[in-house]
């Protein structure tokens, strides 16, 4: 009986070696599938140790991976010399992958040089500290597949982050700036794209909450065959030139109300008004004087004419004295101050039965824009004129 018992104990602990691969192999892949730390993007995943962090690819982040690491790590993330193996949880843990070599804030070099510092982004990009171009910092935007390490002349852009004071409306020297950046590419990555895009920043670039990049303020395609850039687009420039434009624009409102002011106050205008306001009611204004924009309908005599609104939009007429015969011709409108008389018939007898509202002119100006925006323009702005309403100066 003695002998019996050894030999089941014999068998127990045969039958217990041969289990423990199975059972070492079951409690990795019972491990539970390590979250992404909660002040880390979730594409940096731990070990099964639990020890450090890695950056996966897209596809090596799913639940069907783990990974198991040594080498080194520096705040928790995969640094230096170091190897790793992704293992495939539901077919005994079988090696997908096995990336062995430098690795540089949890992502794995693949044994590029790469001397900047590297930052992983979400959709497989990172971005790679590659240098400087005169005060601009230089960075490429690369790739890499879903289950495989990055790879740095496989790029989404070149990026060039301007220095504080740098303008990037200078387009000439922005320009220069993107030109030697292709270059600097086209050296590092010989056999990469040969017409990079090409994004200039005027800030670190750095993922937004919803992992994307922002825009570049400029934007361009390098043609290595032509040596130019192509679909160039600069905001910042754009951004400057719409600036001056208002600017100057504000200016020639504010120059184009002093000047129509000052002929209001000259002639002392008490109202500006249409012509169909003076025909619809002369006795308002009457003896008074005021400010009407007018076109030539037809001289009636040596000093009077038929005027029409030099505004468009109204066939109403009004009788105009006292001036001469160069008075200018109907293409010409004519911003004119005048005192309201009453309704009188054409000074020729024509238009029997007919009396017009009868102006007498004080003073005028031909406008040089048809619609006389050279004296109105200000008043298209938020600086409205209110036609026969009376008119004050501000």
């Amino acid at each position: 009986m003695k002998k019996i018992v050894v030999a089941d104990r014999n068998a127990e602990r045969k039958g217990i070696a041969r289990l423990l691969p199975t059972l070492a192999l079951l409690a990795l892949t019972a491990l539970p599938h390590p979250p992404a730390l909660a002040d880390q993007p979730r594409n940096f995943v731990s070990d099964v140790d639990g020890r450090c962090t890695l950056w996966a690819p897209s596809i090596l982040t799913r639940n069907e991976y783990a990974v198991r690491y040594s080498g080194g790590c520096r705040n928790g993330r995969a640094e230096g010399r170091g190897k790793a193996e992704w293992l495939y949880r539901y077919a005994e843990m079988k090696v997908k992958a096995r990336w062995e070599g430098e690795f540089r804030n949890g992502v794995f070099l693949d044994g590029q040089d790469v001397k900047g510092w590297v930052e992983p982004l979400a959709g497989d990009r990172y971005v790679v500290s590659v240098g400087k171009i005169d005060d601009a910092r230089i960075f490429f935007v690369s790739t890499s597949p879903q289950d495989a390490p990055m790879n740095l002349c496989r790029i989404d852009r070149v990026a060039l982050v301007l220095a504080p004071n740098a303008d990037a409306g200078n387009e000439d020297e922005v320009q220069r700036l993107m030109r030697d950046a292709a270059r600097h590419y086209r050296q590092a990555c010989p056999k990469g794209s040969r017409s990079p895009n090409i994004g200039v920043f005027t800030e670190m670039i750095a993922a937004r909450a919803n992992g994307l990049l922002p825009n570049p303020v400029v934007f361009a395609r390098y043609d290595a065959e032509s040596g130019k850039l192509a679909d160039y687009r600069n905001d910042a420039a754009d951004a400057a030139h719409q600036t001056r434009q208002n600017a100057e624009f504000a200016q020639k409102l504010s120059e184009t109300k002093k000047r129509f002011d000052e002929f209001s106050v000259r002639n002392k205008v008490d109202a500006w008004v249409t012509t169909r306001q003076l025909d619809e009611n002369p006795f308002r204004w009457e003896g008074k004087t005021v400010g009407v924009v007018v076109r030539l309908d037809r001289m009636l005599a040596r000093d009077v004419a038929l005027v029409r609104s030099g505004l468009g939009g109204s066939s109403r007429r009004v009788q105009l004295t006292g001036i001469t015969p160069d008075f200018p011709e109907s293409r010409r409108a004519v911003l004119v101050a005048a005192e309201v008389g009453t309704r009188q018939p054409t000074s020729d007898g024509s238009d029997a039965g007919i009396t017009y509202t009868t102006l007498r002119r004080v003073d005028d100006r031909v406008c040089e824009d048809e619609s006389c925006g050279d004296w109105l323009i200000w008043s298209r702005g938020e600086q409205r004129l209110t036609w026969g309403e009376a008119y004050a100066p501000r």
